[in-house]
């Protein structure tokens, strides 16, 4: 059967008797083809390579700098963080591949 991802509007086949099905979303748009996670300590990637994140890492990311929050630093203006091309913080987010979850008999998009 063909159908069409709600995410990302492409294209995929699935066999007759099929009830749900993940489908890896390649659009073309990295917007829509990647998500953000927000990065809690060490992780594991897709292609099985592992991350380590120290604890003390974990607690200060985001900050732009030692003066984060001090007089100093309001004084000096604020430094805009780097976003994602979903607009959250580079700093505490990662990005990865979406997997958009189907339920082909929910009767839903289709």
């Amino acid at each position: 059967m063909l159908k069409y991802c709600p995410h990302c509007n492409q294209r995929y086949t699935v066999g007759f008797g099929v009830t749900d099905f993940v489908h890896q979303c390649n659009s073309g748009n990295k917007a829509l083809d990647q998500e953000d996670v927000v990065v809690v300590g060490s992780y594991e990637n897709a292609d099985g390579s592992t991350t380590k994140v120290n604890a003390q890492d974990v607690m200060r990311q985001g900050l732009v700098n030692e003066l984060q929050g001090k007089r100093a630093n309001i004084e000096e203006g604020k430094k805009k963080p780097a976003i994602t091309r979903r607009g959250v913080k580079a700093d505490t987010h990662r990005q990865k591949q979406h997997e958009e979850f189907i339920n082909i008999n929910s009767g839903g998009l289709s």
